[in-house]
């Protein structure tokens, strides 16, 4: 290969950003960052928004990201129904700066996260992925609220607690020092 091919750059800056993310403290509502085992290119998350209906519930979150990364972007997936203007039924999601055409190759995986953090905690009906919970959401917002909250109850994952989400940090670190 040569040194100057996109394939050399992604993982290294991949590994770099991961070790960033995982002593970050602005993502507060993104816990349980780990990629697969064996598996750079895809990392997984429990996503905990702050503004209800979304705040009662937890979220997976799965991102993709491809060979040639940081030339193209990744791919974001939420892998627990959610009733969102922005999320499809497949969980994919519409994000502008994910976009080929706005997409930059100096776009980082931790700003993308915080558009995401953001778009989950404040819908945007301007740039819906399913225009009927859109137009729900700007001309029937109650009806709106109380079918998200339904299917948060419905279908969200557990919720940990701080003192869990510790235990579970631990435990993480402590099987990966044993390694």
């Amino acid at each position: 290969m040569k040194k100057d091919e996109p394939i050399m750059d992604g993982p290294k800056r991949m590994q770099n950003e991961l070790m960033m993310m995982m002593s970050y403290k602005n993502l507060e509502q993104l816990k349980l960052l780990e990629p697969e085992k064996d598996n750079i290119y895809k990392w997984n998350a429990l996503l905990l928004p702050s503004s209800p209906p979304y705040n009662k519930g937890a979220f997976n979150l799965e991102i993709d990201f491809p060979k040639e990364y940081p030339f193209r972007p990744p791919t974001l997936h939420i892998n627990t129904k959610i009733y969102h203007p922005n999320i499809n039924e497949r969980g994919q999601i519409c994000l502008p700066i994910l976009e080929a055409e706005h997409w930059k190759p100096t776009s980082r995986i931790d700003t993308v996260l915080q558009v995401l953090i953001a778009t989950i905690n404040d819908p945007q009906p301007e740039n819906p992925y399913i225009i009927e919970i859109s137009n729900q959401f700007v001309n029937d917002p109650k009806k709106f609220y109380r079918m998200a909250d339904a299917w948060v109850t419905r279908y969200s994952e557990y919720r940990p607690t701080d003192a869990e989400l510790a235990k579970i940090a631990k435990r993480r670190k402590k099987a990966l020092m044993n390694k």
